[in-house]
């Protein structure tokens, strides 16, 4: 038997010999070291359940121990990491799906997360167990020089035959996790007024999906990309020449000073923003609506290839394995090594992402989504909502504001006012102010004066009458419908984490939904899912009910369509 000592206790831990632990059980496991594209070895199971902290060496007894704790609540630290290991030892990869279904598996680093964005208002970006013990327990977990990394020394050892420092390890890990999560569910319920834990289920689920979409990876043409590289030399060279007639060379002394000389030159030095240090901005999004100038075409055009092609460069392996991060302040997912999510604009870079050999990618988009989850939040918080009613309908809604807004019947609703409809129904329900959406309009086309954009913002109040209440009043905090809470906002946070996080929430459960079902995820971009698959219609039907059917369980009053296609490459 170990001791450790744990928060002024002395606490005995011992082998698991068949008993019941406890309602609530910390779980965790100590492995072999391997890359993200396995899974690593079980070396060590540590559980404690409020009372008795047991050691599970690598044996039957795992499989008889989840048996036992059928109806118990478990909590780890990274619950798809451990997950993945346990049911890879067990042989049993649905082990876990009836704690998720039931609600009974919690993560802390998940809840950590929450309860930060409820209080604080911000996810932070560093989660780690040491971290989380510190600040929750005033603990100091020593991690350094740590065991950690050599536990493949022991596989296969009993644990009293394994050193004391590996035990105590394991032991403090699995204590502090199960301490950690009864103060944060304390934490939690102050603040949990739809009685989710502030949306946890739902991101659990989505932890588990983006770690495996994370594992399965993405192909990458290298072939194609040198092939593309040869091409972008021959696309950025005449763009060089054309800048350094205007006395701009990338790499020369002054380039910022120059650069503010030629724009003040060509009489954009009062229409630009400027930066914080009094600067003349030189960002893609505040030129773009000037790119008729010249040089502001090829300084833009500039920066997009030197961009694509610092992106490209930097892959050179056949398979990506992106991280995904769970959650953003707005309850989106992000993406990074490389961002999968925010891929350069320029043509042909996102056709350098193929399937295995003989696949193909199945991709489905939600159509519009964030229109669908704005129309269920008004729906439930007024008890109608005329977003709603055409969405219902069948309706375009590009198509039937421009017809209020130009006074027409839809049917002679020309390509080019549906474009600039858009600006409208993608902007003025984050509460975009009449000067922000001229700068935000421009993205689409628009050259709009103060009162040509104060004409567009009435009549899509007009519209969509009761988006005027909702707009209306500032609270500085706001939950989502499936009840998580964002503090501190500002007002257009405020605004746009009701439906931007609706949408977020309902892609999560589908991707959870895909992945149980075995569903190969190869990339996932909000609103767009892509599955590796063989080319059948079937299939592809299946993902696009599954979509619909798991947005629906948090959209469930609101028309959600989705759009799919069968490619060879990854396109847009």
């Amino acid at each position: 038997m170990v001791t450790v000592s744990f928060l002024g206790n002395t606490l005995a831990v011992k082998q698991w010999s068949g008993e019941y632990i406890g309602s609530i059980v910390a779980v965790d496991t100590e492995t072999t070291v391997t890359s993200i594209e396995t899974t690593p070895l079980l070396v060590l199971t540590a559980a404690y359940g409020g009372k008795d902290t047991v050691y599970l060496i690598p044996s039957n007894l795992l499989n008889y121990f989840l048996i036992r704790h059928k109806d118990t609540h478990l909590v780890f630290q990274n619950a798809p990491f451990d997950v993945d290991v346990i049911c890879q030892f067990t042989g049993k990869k649905d082990s876990f799906y009836p704690y998720y279904e039931s609600h009974k598996l919690h993560d802390i680093g998940v809840l950590y997360r929450l309860w930060k964005l409820a209080t604080d208002g911000e996810v932070p970006r560093k989660y780690s167990l040491e971290l989380m013990a510190r600040e929750l327990l005033a603990l100091e977990l020593a991690k350094e020089d740590s065991p950690r990394l050599s536990y493949g020394e022991f596989i296969g050892r009993e644990y009293k035959d394994m050193p004391h420092e590996h035990l105590k390890y394991a032991a403090l890990d699995v204590l502090s996790t199960f301490s950690i999560y009864m103060r944060l569910i304390t934490f939690i319920k102050s603040h949990d007024i739809y009685g989710t834990n502030l949306s946890e289920n739902i991101q659990v689920k989505g932890d588990l999906a983006l770690f495996h979409i994370r594992k399965n990876g993405i192909g990458f043409d290298l072939e194609a990309r040198e092939q593309w590289l040869s091409k972008f030399s021959s696309n950025i060279e005449p763009v060089k020449d054309r800048l350094a007639t205007w006395g701009w060379v990338r790499g020369m002394k002054g380039l910022k000073e120059r650069y503010e000389r030629i724009v003040t030159h060509i009489g954009l030095k009062d229409l630009l923003p400027r930066t914080e240090d009094g600067s003349i901005s030189s960002k893609y999004d505040d030129l773009v609506a000037y790119s008729t100038y010249p040089f502001v075409s090829d300084y833009l055009a500039y920066m997009e290839l030197e961009k694509a092609a610092s992106f490209v460069t930097e892959i050179t392996t056949n398979r990506i394995h992106p991280r995904y991060n769970l959650l953003v302040n707005t309850g989106r997912t992000s993406c990074s090594g490389p961002n999968f999510q925010q891929l350069p604009r320029i043509g042909g870079v996102r056709e350098l992402f193929v399937p295995h050999s003989s696949n193909k990618f199945h991709i489905t988009d939600y159509a519009a989504i964030e229109l669908s989850t704005l129309a269920q939040v008004l729906y439930d918080r007024f008890g109608s909502s005329e977003m709603r009613n055409r969405l219902n309908a069948g309706q375009d809604l590009h198509k039937y504001y421009a017809s209020i807004h130009r006074r027409v019947d839809m049917k002679d609703v020309t390509k080019q006012w549906r474009q600039e409809a858009k600006a409208a129904n993608f902007g003025f329900p984050g509460g975009l102010g009449v000067d922000t959406f001229i700068e935000f309009s421009r993205s689409y086309g628009l050259e709009l004066n103060r009162q040509e954009a104060q004409k567009m913002k009435d009549s899509w109040f007009e519209s969509f009458p009761e988006v005027r209440e909702y707009l209306s009043g500032e609270q500085g905090s706001v939950y989502t419908l499936t009840g998580r809470k964002r503090n501190n906002t500002t007002y257009c946070a405020e605004k746009n984490t009701p439906f931007q996080g609706l949408a977020a929430d309902g892609a999560k459960l589908a991707l959870y939904e895909l992945d149980k079902r075995g569903f190969r995820i190869a990339g996932f971009v909000h609103d767009e899912i892509i599955v590796e698959g063989d080319g059948n219609e079937a299939s592809l039907k299946e993902q696009e009910r599954i979509l619909i059917e798991q947005m629906r369980t948090v959209v469930p009053d609101v028309f959600v369509g989705v759009e799919s296609q069968i490619v060879e490459r990854y396109t847009k």
